[in-house]
């Protein structure tokens, strides 16, 4: 395991540059990086794609509560190095920032990239003390089909269950502007076409009974045990809004308690870009979210 320390102590204001009588920054924490942490092993897999970063603040001692990032891409490309502003946004506030790798189509298909997060899920749970994490305060949050794979990690059992694991066991979910969330309805819906139509069926294949196991919004069901949920969508892309009003409407349904935010200022690209930026008012609601499921831990 590959292990970085990197010293982010910034000095923005000098006390001679600052005005007379104002307070300095608070400096960032220290961060300690442990790059490619390989979470599991696949036959005929390249390791980085079962792989994770973890960035954490040097330690004090202290339990920290674990943000777990899933990023998006089409399940066909990205990567877990690609995560703008988070690492440092999640340590100032003392929260270790975890990005993971999965397997990508048209290698593989669902339920395989769901099942990948799972995995990362667990080893993040079991070997959280490593890291400075507490397993018990574990949100996760992705982008576009990260968030698909997040919605579907927290809501179809078996996933987490395969490691002894349950939803519940989660302390939240964050979703960033995911549009498929039911995907028979995507796939049976004329107006899915092109390259967005060819996406899907790369990823989900032609079987109609896999599509519904995928489908967030088909898996929360009354009754479930449920985390609790954020779910984001942008602008004024339609496509999104529908699904996230849909799903946030299925888990409510459960007794789960979930959240819509709309961000009319932001793109699809955008919303991720700019998540941990400062004065960003998208990322101001998460991290409110965030706090106050980790408070009622």
């Amino acid at each position: 395991m590959l292990t970085l320390l990197l010293t982010t102590l910034l000095t923005i204001n000098s006390a001679e540059g600052a005005p007379q009588g104002a307070a300095e920054p608070a400096p960032l924490p220290v961060q300690v990086v442990h790059r490619d942490v390989q979470y599991a092993k696949r036959a005929w897999t390249r390791k980085g794609l079962t792989s994770l970063d973890v960035y954490t603040p040097q330690g004090d001692g202290a339990k920290r509560p674990i943000l777990l990032y899933i990023h998006g891409g089409g399940w066909a490309i990205g990567d877990k190095r690609l995560v703008q502003h988070k690492p440092e946004w999640a340590n100032a506030h003392g929260w270790v920032f975890v990005s993971v790798n999965y397997r990508l189509s048209p290698r593989v298909e669902h339920p395989e990239h769901a099942r990948d997060v799972a995995e990362a899920i667990a080893y993040v749970h079991e070997h959280a003390a490593q890291w400075g994490g507490d397993p018990e305060q574990i949100v996760i949050m992705g982008h576009s089909a990260g968030a698909h794979l997040a919605a579907i990690v927290a809501s179809e059992e078996s996933l987490l269950g395969a490691h002894d694991l349950k939803p519940r066991d989660l302390a939240g979910v964050v979703l960033l502007d995911g549009a498929g969330y039911n995907i028979p309805e995507q796939m049976q819906s004329p107006l899915l076409t092109g390259q967005v139509r060819e996406m899907f069926e790369t990823a989900f294949g032609d079987d109609e009974s896999l599509w519904v196991d995928a489908s967030p919004t088909l898996q929360a069901k009354p009754g479930d045990a449920l985390p609790s949920l954020l779910a984001i969508h942008v602008g004024n892309r339609v496509r999104s809004r529908f699904e996230s009003v849909a799903l946030v409407n299925a888990w409510e349904a459960t007794g789960a308690s979930a959240q819509i935010h709309h961000a009319p200022d932001k793109d699809h690209a955008g919303i991720n870009k700019l998540l941990g930026k400062e004065n960003d008012p998208d990322t101001e609601a998460v991290q409110t979210f965030i706090m106050s499921v980790l408070s009622a831990e």
